[in-house]
């Protein structure tokens, strides 16, 4: 049995809902052989790591999967790459503001992910990949995340995706949540399946 950690994150800005915990909320607890372990983030750069970390401490994860919100993209993308960088035209949910400063001060440049992506974008034809987790919280997360496998040396494989709005936004484009969740499942199914 794999252990699979899903994250999502809080609505943020001006979106009235954040698809990412409708997701979470619909995910049964065991897919297939995968005990799956939720928890919601805040949209806030420092803290949600904060409140990650713990959880990746006590349950020793197969895999963390963390979801996030990009209202503009037309697909589910599969990140590649998380940068050393906060920034955001927006503030945080505390009303932090960045334009470029450091995640972590001595840290590397970025981190690729070590999830198994190109399998992940086959699941569906709404997958694609994609080369840019922006710079704001999402980057953030999915960049503290790689840093602290790979400092502890944890055996875990960790990694990021973005989807998009859902209609409960009421805005253009979106995916309805319904078939959000079922790529999800299928792409946690996937992981399940993969390094043995």
């Amino acid at each position: 049995m794999k252990k699979i950690l899903i994250t999502a994150f809080e609505p943020f800005g001006n979106n009235i809902t954040n698809p990412t915990m409708d997701i979470l909320d619909a995910l049964p607890a065991n897919i297939g052989k995968n005990l799956i372990i939720k928890k919601t983030l805040p949209v806030i750069y420092q803290k949600c790591f904060d409140l990650l970390k713990p959880v990746i401490k006590e349950e020793k994860p197969d895999f963390v999967l963390c979801l996030g919100l990009a209202g503009k993209r037309t697909s589910i993308s599969v990140e590649r790459i998380a940068v050393n960088m906060m920034a955001g035209l927006i503030a945080d949910n505390m009303n932090n503001h960045y334009n470029g400063t450091l995640i972590s001060d001595n840290g590397k440049t970025g981190y690729f992910t070590t999830l198994p992506y190109e399998d992940l974008v086959k699941v569906d034809d709404l997958v694609t990949y994609s080369f840019s987790a922006g710079t704001y919280i999402c980057n953030n997360i999915f960049y503290c995340l790689m840093e602290y496998i790979d400092l502890m040396k944890l055996f875990t494989k960790g990694g990021f995706i973005h989807v998009p709005l859902s209609k409960d936004n009421k805005i253009d484009p979106y995916i309805p949540i319904e078939v959000q969740i079922e790529i999800i499942k299928k792409m946690i199914k996937v992981l399940g399946e993969s390094y043995g």
